[in-house]
């Protein structure tokens, strides 16, 4: 194990200060270690696969750092859990996912207090202010923030500007500006004293600036947004890139040249989208919004402002919408058993009187035999039996088309509910089996640490780290139940007209290094150039199904893979085809669309792409067919109402 970790230390080195031969040599190795059999060599490898990436592809790094965190918890290997959640809560935090960031975030914090890890400790009372500041949340963020400047200037910390930035930027947001300027000229005065490597100074200059604007002094603000634009490349991060870019937009706004301000906007725009900033792009979407309002331009005003809500993430209205949708199911399900229920006893009163009637005439018949004579007795009674047979035999003949025609309508609503109830199956499932497990390993683990008699650290300190393991276990299934309820959000809102080309151009950008890495061929026929739909839902199919085209490619020839879109009929068609490894759908495609389903093993992956798309397009209220062979490749057919 001792040989893995060296190993995997030498190559970080051998990344800083070398050519772009060694780093690509470096990058190779660690590939090639993350594929390892020791499983502790390859989470390892993982870990630091996912920091390369952090500001190269944040979608590659999100990817290695879970795969490292599900290897770990396997494992159950601590240094690797802790490691792995470092990672994720800078990803997180950068793609704006606060909650996911402030939980990874506090599962470590309990042990860095208890092994008196100052450097995480510092790190993790850092995050925690910044990210709550970022939320709103100010009075959280300075108690936050206030601890880790305790600590950093009990240990001369080098990231104690950055602290000093963090609370400036805090009060600037609450808005006492004074205090603001004071921290924040503070952390700039450190950092030029003792510089630091990294992007520091350029968030000071941003931050600075941003206070400047709120004060409405714009030569001072323009003034910071220039020495932050001007410092070298490796001092600016994409991130603090777009901060001083809607700092510009905003100046410019507020002193009404409109044409400055749109320009850089735009450009905050661009680089947001690039790196999945959501909380940027959002912000810039707003100017823009605010901007041709001013102008008198409602029509594109409306057209940002809807790009501004799009952004707008509410997790209360999508459980909303849930609860409401299950409402309905549980309200269809009753009143379809009532009316079975009033069925059956309807069809059991008709035929009781039924019974009924025929006994009286039967006794009738008895009566009249000793009235009147032997012969008048049996005319009257055969002639009274052919009536009540012929209406017995009408009744129930009617009542017999009343039940078929009632079956089929059940059979018809049973139909509808039972495809219904077979959305929620999936999440039953986890919710049932899934999450009482970790539940249950939670409730246990909680049991032996409130023990105080037999538990103490850090003897105990598996017991701690177990419970983290299960409680991580339980927030990666809720994490993949929120990506599949996503489908749900903005369905009745968020429709427009798209432009495919363009959609699928923005999807092979994203996809551009594996694309070059993989020699792909990419054939395009866009008969249909423009539907109207989700714009994220048709991304997400474009990108989940190219993807897998790659992914899944053949090792003995390149990828070529052919989209083609059509109309027919009232329907648009998208047609996605490879000559990668295939499926042997009389085995599996009875599984292909379902949760968590993986067919090859020898690529990352987590079963949960293919599932995606069938859902958003059910969604659209379309629908995908697959055909595959084994060894030639595989062709899905998309079919979408137009209107």
């Amino acid at each position: 194990m001792l040989h893995h970790r060296v190993t995997i230390l030498l190559l970080l080195l051998t990344a800083h200060g070398y050519s772009q031969g060694d780093a690509e040599q470096k990058l190779a190795n660690l590939k090639a270690l993350a594929e390892s059999k020791n499983k502790i060599t390859s989470i390892n490898a993982l870990n630091e696969l996912a920091e390369w990436h952090y500001n190269l592809d944040i979608r590659k790094s999100l990817d290695y750092g879970q795969e490292a965190l599900d290897l770990a918890l396997e494992e159950d290997y601590k240094q690797g859990i802790q490691n792995a959640y470092k990672i994720l809560r800078k990803i997180h935090r950068r793609l704006g996912n606060y909650n996911v960031a402030i939980e990874y975030t506090l599962k470590n914090l309990p042990i860095a207090e208890q092994l008196r890890d100052t450097a995480e400790l510092l790190d993790a009372y850092t995050t925690l202010g910044n990210i709550h500041s970022a939320m709103g949340n100010f009075a959280e963020s300075q108690q936050y923030l206030k601890q880790a400047r305790v600590i950093g200037e009990k240990i001369n910390a080098p990231t104690l500007a950055n602290i000093l930035n963090y609370i400036g930027r805090g009060y600037g947001k609450s808005g006492q500006y004074d205090s603001a300027v004071y921290y924040i000229k503070a952390a700039m005065q450190r950092e030029l004293d003792y510089p630091q490597p990294g992007y520091g100074l350029s968030y000071i200059y941003n931050n600075l600036a941003e206070v400047y604007v709120e004060l409405g002094k714009y030569d001072e603000a323009i003034h910071f947004y220039d020495l932050s634009a001007s410092l070298e490349e490796e001092r600016k991060s994409p991130l603090g890139k777009t901060f001083t870019l809607s700092g510009l937009a905003r100046v410019y706004q507020r002193k009404k040249e409109y044409d400055k301000a749109i320009a850089f906007a735009l450009q905050s725009i661009e680089l947001a989208t690039q790196n999945l900033y959501r909380d940027k792009a959002r912000e810039a979407y707003g100017i823009l919004y605010e901007i041709y309002q001013d102008k008198g331009d409602f029509e594109k005003a409306l057209q940002y402002y809807k790009q501004f809500n799009i952004y707008k993430d509410s997790i209360f209205s999508e459980d909303r919408m849930q609860y409401i949708e299950n409402l309905k199911i549980n309200y269809e399900t009753e009143r379809i058993q009532q009316e079975n229920e009033l069925l059956k006893k309807d069809t059991e009163l008709k035929d009781a009187q039924l019974k009924e009637q025929y006994l009286y005439a039967v006794a009738f018949g008895v009566i009249l035999l000793f009235v009147f004579t032997a012969s008048f007795l049996m005319y009257l009674n055969n002639r009274q039996r052919r009536r009540t047979n012929t209406l017995l035999h009408q009744y129930n003949q009617d009542l017999e088309l009343q039940v078929q025609k009632r079956t089929k309508e059940l059979l018809s609503a049973n139909t509808e509910l039972v495809k219904q109830n077979a959305q929620l199956e999936q999440f039953g499932y986890i919710t049932a089996h899934n999450l009482r497990a970790p539940v249950a390993r939670i409730l246990g683990l909680g049991n032996i640490a409130g023990n105080t008699d037999h538990f103490s650290l850090p003897r105990d300190q598996d017991i701690l780290k177990k419970l983290q393991a299960s409680a991580h276990e339980l927030d990666t299934i809720i994490h993949d139940l929120n990506a599949i309820l996503d489908v749900k959000k903005g369905i009745h809102h968020a429709y427009e007209s798209i432009n495919l080309v363009d959609q699928f151009e923005k999807v092979k950008s994203i996809l551009k290094d594996k694309i070059s890495e993989s020699h792909a061929t990419i054939n395009e026929s866009f008969e249909a150039k423009t539907c109207y739909a989700v714009p994220a839902y048709m991304e997400s199919i474009f990108y989940n199904l190219l993807s897998n085209a790659i992914k899944y490619r053949h090792s003995d020839r390149k990828p070529v893979i052919k989209v083609k879109t059509h109309i027919m009929g009232n329907d648009l068609h998208i047609t996605v085809s490879d000559n990668g490894i295939g499926l042997d759908l009389d085995k599996l495609k009875s599984k292909m669309f379902s949760l968590y389903q993986r067919f090859h093993h020898h690529v990352e992956g987590k079963g949960l792409g293919l599932f995606l798309v069938k859902t958003q397009v059910e969604a659209l209220n379309g629908s995908i067919d697959v055909q595959s062979t084994v060894g030639e490749g595989s062709t899905f057919d998309i079919r979408i109402p137009i209107k």
